[in-house]
């Protein structure tokens, strides 16, 4: 479906719950008790390894066995009042293109593209289109304006990345209402505004294409 508004939707921690997932995997990889992510919180800037008691390098090997697994695939989604197939079938059925956008690392490893395509067809994840890497944003706003599109919403749990978003769009401000947090334990001291459910979320999305649209 072609549209001029873009809605950016991150996957982990946002529609899927990559997070509490990891935890339970990494449990068992380390053989050991690790702090859940429930407990996590501040702002964004506590990386999520110091937070279960990780060394970064540990992690790291942690997080290559889980992707290399497959585990991605088998990944819950959050359905607080709405399960995250239905909100990405109405955010479409607004006239807008919802493009999915991920930090996961496609071009390392081979069977992450696979895996996210499937668990989204798993999960009935209704997109137009994958934008992959640490620079997501910046890339989703980039491609829109080169395809004579715009960015409106971005929603994300990861306050540092709605800064990359604010930026892109030269709205980086933390009352702007284009980039809402998907409200987790981790970010709750954040000040970006933020949506509770994905209700919440397509209210803020209607608003949002309003004051595009007029």
């Amino acid at each position: 479906m072609r549209s001029d508004l873009v809605v950016c939707v991150d996957i982990d921690g946002t529609l899927g719950q990559y997070h509490e997932h990891f935890h339970r995997f990494a449990q068992d990889w380390t053989g050991r008790e690790l702090v859940e992510p429930k407990y996590w919180k501040g702002n964004g800037t506590v990386p999520f390894w110091t937070h279960l008691g990780l060394s970064r390098q540990t992690y790291r090997r942690a997080k290559l066995a889980y992707r290399q697994g497959g585990l991605k695939r088998s990944m819950p989604t959050y359905d607080p009042g709405m399960l995250a197939s239905e909100f990405t079938y109405r955010v479409r059925q607004m006239r807008l293109e919802l493009w999915l956008c991920t930090t996961r690392p496609y071009l390392q490893l081979g069977n992450i593209d696979e895996d996210t395509r499937h668990w989204c067809r798993r999960n009935k994840i209704r997109y137009d289109y994958i934008i992959w890497g640490d620079r997501k944003y910046q890339d989703a706003v980039r491609i829109a304006k080169q395809n004579g599109q715009r960015v409106i919403f971005v929603l994300d749990d990861d306050p540092q990345l709605l800064y990359q978003a604010g930026r892109a769009m030269k709205h980086p401000v933390e009352d702007d209402r284009r980039q809402y947090l998907m409200d987790r334990p981790w970010n709750r001291l954040s000040l970006w505004p933020r949506c509770f459910n994905l209700n919440e979320a397509l209210t803020a999305i209607a608003e949002a294409v309003e004051n595009e649209r007029g």
